[in-house]
């Protein structure tokens, strides 16, 4: 009878410790454009047009867009229309650091600068971000808390813009993906 019990407690303490790890282990290549690609986790999905128009409010929709299995978190590739020259990557960070403080409420940096990926130099910023409810809003709703890393380049006189996204309750379980998944991306 001792060793069924230390049997089940074996087994159910295996399936806990396994439940906190990464469902998302494989991670598979993923063509963008003949110019882009990027490994994302196995069960990340093609964003149908429904869920882009959902979560994407501008009038330009990104080059693709990616979602996991339970539509938590997510990745996009983006054009701007902007030119900007190669040697405009330090002018091109600022920029985009701005345009972050004034795009949420609060912005907390986790880590920011510019790198290497892959032979190409990008600006990035991990970061967690908080969007307050409308005080004049009709119907009141919680502030929406989300950790991102976003991502950027100049290419062909453009920045490209590659942004990973879930619920920042969420953060311990997607960081190491995201991070893997931006330094996995490849420009020919």
């Amino acid at each position: 009878m001792k060793y069924v019990f230390v049997l089940i407690f074996g087994c159910s303490f295996v399936a806990a410790i396994s439940s906190f790890r990464s469902v998302e282990d494989t991670f598979v290549r993923v063509d963008i454009s003949e110019e882009i690609s990027v490994s994302l986790p196995e069960s990340f999905k093609v964003m149908t047009a429904d869920q882009m128009q959902q979560k994407f409010l501008s009038a330009r929709p990104p080059l693709a867009a990616y979602t996991s299995a339970n539509q938590v978190a997510d990745f996009s590739v983006s054009a701007a229309n902007t030119r900007w020259r190669a040697d405009d990557l330090p002018m091109l960070k600022d920029f985009y650091r701005s345009s972050l403080l004034e795009l949420y409420d609060e912005v907390d940096f986790i880590e920011e600068g510019i790198r290497e990926v892959d032979k190409t130099q990008v600006a990035f910023f991990e970061f967690t971000s908080v969007v307050k409810q409308d005080e004049d809003a009709i119907t009141p709703k919680p502030p929406v808390h989300r950790y991102t890393y976003a991502q950027y380049t100049i290419r062909q006189n453009k920045a490209l813009v590659f942004t990973f996204s879930c619920p920042r309750q969420r953060q311990s379980q997607w960081q190491p993906i995201a991070q893997k998944v931006m330094e996995s991306v490849k420009l020919k």
